[in-house]
């Protein structure tokens, strides 16, 4: 591996990890004024507003809503699948789904962790997703990771890594 590719993949590492001990800087070593935490806040809620609207452009199954939080640069992948674009994954995928889809409900979303360092971001999310088609329901145990970027207009979703495992339904007692 070349220099440059080992540095860049430390910082990715440093950045994605969310341990500040790395850079010798504990949860004990600063003690953060009044002043400055709801400046810092203010990404983050940004952030989390993203990926709620994100949530309800899925569940109204809306290739309009899902482009006012996608970057046109998006890396999306599913499972073994990718796609290279916001036009490759809203034209070979995510549209043609939408279109089957009768109804998709996100129930009990955790957001388990937000980091937001300068113009980028990383969050982690778990839920319970319900797809409902003309033949069938289906309900799926999901994580998705996602990597945001500050663009003049906003926080827009450039990466998104979604895996899944269908859940059975409970057995009857």
């Amino acid at each position: 591996m070349n220099r440059r590719i080992g540095w860049k993949m430390l910082v990715i590492v440093l950045l994605c990890s969310g341990t500040q001990a790395a850079w010798g800087h504990d949860q004990h070593a600063h003690q953060e004024t009044a002043q400055a935490k709801p400046a810092e806040s203010k990404p983050k809620d940004a952030v989390l507003k993203v990926l709620a609207d994100y949530r309800a452009a899925m569940e109204a199954r809306s290739v309009e809503k899902l482009a006012n939080v996608i970057d046109p640069d998006l890396l999306v992948l599913e499972g073994v699948y990718k796609n290279v674009s916001w036009a490759d994954y809203r034209d070979n995928h995510i549209g043609p789904e939408m279109k089957e889809w009768k109804e998709f409900r996100t129930q009990d979303p955790r957001v388990l962790e937000v980091i937001v360092h300068g113009e980028l971001a990383y969050a982690v999310e778990e839920a319970t997703f319900t797809i409902v088609t003309a033949d069938k329901t289906v309900t799926l145990a999901g994580a998705e990771t996602f990597v945001l970027k500050k663009d003049p207009a906003g926080w827009k979703i450039r990466h998104l890594h979604f895996s899944s495992k269908k859940k059975e339904p409970a057995a009857k007692q």
